[in-house]
């Protein structure tokens, strides 16, 4: 790992009256790649030219390993730190390899041209970039992607061992964005010191070896993602509700904007799940609006865990445990208090047999009909298959397609009227 360290202390960027950048204090070290992240406004790009140079402070310093960047012309700043900006691709009446050349110019003695050493690097930048073969063509006739990825490769070719990059991927397509950040990530673990700005937080979780925060000019979280994307920080500096949760298939945090609660407008209702069945209709009735409830639901299972990231109350039990009655009823208060209780679609075994118990307490139940794409409701007992008949018997069924309907009737009758129907199996 290099020893390269880029550092803010107490800076402080002012444009008349309005204060933008507040007393940052920030080091990026060789080794790291480091997203700033923020809503809109937070000062994310003020405060990457703040570290590129680009920008003097207000007050306070930025250092380039212990030197004030203040200190240092242009062209000794550029054969140290490289920087790209988020602006559109500008027009150069150039050919992309005059484009690249570009970046070795804080490299060469007044009046020397760049050498063969020098074109060879350029090249294999283009190529490195997944844009081989296009350094004769004119610069200006390249797409606004392409025209980014020529920019990113001009910064590479600059050859510095501190890179500021400002939304790189901003007009990328999900393929690019990924060779973008991959190279960083490649380009950190080569020791280099990387700081970028992100506009979308899970790319950020996924590549990111560390997250600073702005919230309004000032740094308001600073640490490795998990520990600067939780919900209680998010929601405040973004001001909205969040879920954040590890993706299944990388493990890196994905976060969620969840719709603003309705309140009066919406039911009460109360989901009876498992093995995931509730997931997607959790998420659709805090989109209409409703207030949920949840259980009873063992330990690790998705719908457990979404409804603990949420915040929603329910019974959880123990992983493999059997759903026991003083359990049944202490679930039965959270159904006693709903408009509508929703019995989701999940195999039925001993552990759980318990949930449909607690669907025939219901006063007002819906019984949803599997979907192709759910797990079968199974029955590995003629004791659950009997229960579940009896709880058909007082419900109403409802496919996904139709549940916003069944809801919106119900809560236009002021909370009663479900009907009773047979066969939701």
């Amino acid at each position: 790992m290099s020893g390269v360290e880029l550092s803010a202390q107490r800076v402080v960027w002012r444009v008349g009256e309005r204060q933008i950048i507040d007393g940052v204090d920030l080091a990026i070290r060789g080794g790291e790649l480091v997203g700033v992240i923020g809503p809109n406004g937070a000062g994310k790009t003020t405060i990457l030219r703040l570290l590129s140079g680009l920008l003097r402070p207000s007050a306070g310093r930025v250092l380039l390993d212990g030197t004030d960047l203040a200190t240092l012309d242009s062209r000794d700043r550029a054969c140290h730190l490289a920087f790209m900006s988020q602006d559109a691709a500008p027009s150069f009446p150039f050919t992309v390899m005059e484009v690249l050349l570009m970046g070795r110019f804080p490299h060469l003695k007044r009046f020397e041209r760049e050498s063969a050493a020098d074109r060879e690097k350029a090249l294999r930048t283009l190529s490195y970039v997944g844009l081989a073969g296009l350094e004769e063509r004119s610069f200006d006739e390249l797409s606004g992607g392409e025209k980014q990825l020529v920019l990113f490769a001009k910064t590479l070719v600059q050859d510095c061992d501190v890179i500021v990059l400002d939304e790189p991927s901003s007009s990328l397509d999900m393929r690019h964005q990924d060779r973008i950040f991959s190279m960083t990530q490649e380009l950190a673990r080569e020791g280099r010191a990387i700081v970028v700005s992100v506009h979308t937080l899970g790319v950020a979780a996924h590549y990111c070896t560390r997250l600073v925060l702005l919230d309004r000019g000032r740094v308001a979280a600073d640490g490795r993602p998990e520990e600067v994307l939780r919900s209680e920080i998010i929601d405040r500096v973004y001001g909205v509700r969040t879920l954040v949760t590890p993706s299944s298939a990388t493990g890196s945090l994905t976060v969620t904007v969840l719709p603003q609660r309705v309140g009066r407008g919406g039911l009460r209702v109360h989901l009876i799940g498992g093995a995931g069945s509730a997931v997607n209709l959790t998420r659709e009735l805090f989109r209409m609006g409703h207030a949920v409830t949840g259980g009873i639901a063992h330990e690790y299972d998705s719908d457990e865990k979404l409804w603990k990231s949420l915040g929603i109350e329910h019974v959880s039990v123990g992983t493999f445990s059997r759903i026991t009655d003083a359990e049944i009823d202490a679930a039965t208060k959270l159904v006693d208090a709903s408009d509508v209780t929703i019995l989701c679609a999940f195999p039925i075994g001993p552990g759980n047999i318990g949930n449909l118990e607690l669907a025939r307490r219901a006063r007002r139940l819906v019984v949803m009909r599997p979907e192709a794409e759910d797990v079968p409701r199974t029955f590995f007992s003629p004791e659950g298959k009997a229960l579940f008949d009896r709880v058909c018997g007082q419900a109403e069924s409802a496919d996904y397609a139709g549940i916003g309907a069944v809801l919106d009737r119900l809560a236009a009758a002021g909370g009663t009227g479900v009907r009773r129907d047979q066969s939701p199996s």
